[in-house]
């Protein structure tokens, strides 16, 4: 309340006046601690909300991150089955080639085996009997050719590392074989002259 220049007050009325501005003072003191404890609040809760913001933030960077890193295992991955698909298709195409390999090669085992038979079934005489019909004796060459059916050829087999000393003793046998066939041979024409 104003008063006029010069007014005095009286008693009540500063009683009245120190306890309003007590009364004042005491809800200016209220508000103030209302205010002050508000702007903590608000303090705190702009605190937490910055806390969260951060992680997450650091979250969305580590989920950026991860999708990179996937990105790349994707790409490598791509790639990795392009090899992979083209060592599949070398792999087929080589077990294909070994298949027809191993046909080529029964095949051959059983030309070869035929043939064993087919020259075990000679017989050394008819053999000369047929270069003696071929080759008659007035022939210029006869000689020779007869010196060279009954050359003694010695063979070399190719011998694998873990069967070398049997390959030995077989090629051995063999020989011995050939040498008696082409002296029975010669026994036989020498018994004829």
């Amino acid at each position: 309340v104003r008063f006029p220049e010069g007014y005095e007050m009286s008693e009540v009325e500063k009683v009245e006046a120190h306890v309003r501005k007590v009364q004042l003072e005491y809800e200016k003191d209220k508000l103030m601690d209302m205010i002050e404890h508000t702007v903590e609040a608000f303090d705190e809760a702009v605190r937490t909300l910055r806390q969260e913001r951060f992680k997450l933030d650091a979250d969305l960077k580590m989920t950026d991150l991860r999708m990179l890193v996937l990105l790349q295992e994707l790409r490598l991955l791509k790639e990795f089955e392009k090899r992979d698909n083209s060592l599949v298709k070398k792999l087929d195409d080589k077990r294909e080639e070994k298949s027809e390999i191993v046909v080529k090669i029964a095949d051959c085992r059983d030309k070869s085996a035929a043939r064993k038979l087919e020259i075990d079934k000679l017989n050394p005489k008819q053999v000369l009997a047929e270069l003696v019909q071929l080759v008659p004796e007035t022939n210029k060459f006869h000689e020779q050719l007869l010196k060279i059916f009954k050359k003694k050829i010695k063979r070399q087999k190719k011998k694998a590392a873990n069967e070398g000393d049997e390959e030995e003793e077989g090629s051995e046998e063999e020989d011995d074989d050939d040498d008696e066939d082409m002296s029975d041979l010669d026994e036989e024409e020498e018994e004829e002259e």
